[in-house]
């Protein structure tokens, strides 16, 4: 696959993970998640209405665009403060002892890609700025622990989005703008590579270059952009190689 005419040289990849450089079945890795974290707070909380609060929540974080002044973090507290009336210490606390007590339990949904991790490795050993582009509604520990079983190196990558650092998600404009902000390398020379039609492909709103990798496609019923590459993991490779 040959590079389009027009377009500016790559200078970074913003690589999405979940389908893209791990395989996992995130309809039951969320719920395995949020009922964990509210079997904690139960004596607070009965755990149906905390499960429902903190999966909205997660939802209003994709689809309604913050004001760019606080973290996904802050937002998401906010959110849970405003439905439950819980306090941001406690939601700490659930974390913590997940962290420590459960977050093994999430593995067997986990699955590496080969091919993945060598594409990784071929970036980085060709001194290519990567970037760990996941959309942030999970905390840090959640995003190292899912790259630790997919046998990807987290010190490869120049940045990894995650709750705390980011102030929107993926499929909101501000999101790769902020990332391209960050790295300083302009949007229209960055690459964003991942298998989602329309969160990963809103890329191009704000002039990236995108890749569709279609070996496990995932499409919404949302707004669909257009890619300026499509193919599958090998054919990501071919492209990669010949930048």
């Amino acid at each position: 696959m040959q590079r389009r005419e027009g377009l500016e040289p790559i200078e970074a990849i913003l690589f999405d993970l979940d389908g893209t450089l791990l395989r996992v079945q995130m309809e039951h890795f969320i719920p395995r998640y949020v009922e964990r974290l509210a079997a904690y707070c139960s004596p607070h909380i009965k755990p149906r209405r905390f499960a429902r609060a903190m999966l909205d929540a997660i939802r209003r974080l994709i689809t309604e665009e913050g004001d760019g002044q606080v973290s996904n973090e802050q937002r998401l507290f906010t959110l849970l403060n405003q439905q439950l009336g819980i306090a941001e210490s406690l939601v700490l606390e659930s974390l913590a002892h997940y962290a420590e007590h459960h977050l093994d339990e999430l593995q067997p949904l986990v699955h590496p890609i080969p091919l993945a991790q060598q594409i990784v490795n071929d970036c980085h050993r060709r001194a290519i700025p990567m970037v760990l582009a996941t959309n942030p509604v999970f905390p840090r520990f959640m995003i190292e622990a899912r790259m630790a079983w997919a046998e990807l190196d987290k010190g490869l990558f120049r940045h990894l989005t995650s709750y705390e650092n980011s102030r929107y998600c993926k499929p909101q404009a501000g999101y790769f703008a902020e990332i391209a902000a960050l790295i300083n390398v302009p949007p229209e020379r960055c690459l964003m590579v991942g298998n989602d039609s329309s969160h990963d492909l809103a890329a191009t709103a704000v002039g990236m270059q995108t890749f569709l990798v279609d070996t496990w496609l995932v499409e919404r019923n949302e707004k669909k952009w257009p890619c300026h590459y499509r193919g599958d993991h090998r054919a990501l490779q071919i492209f990669l190689e010949q930048l």
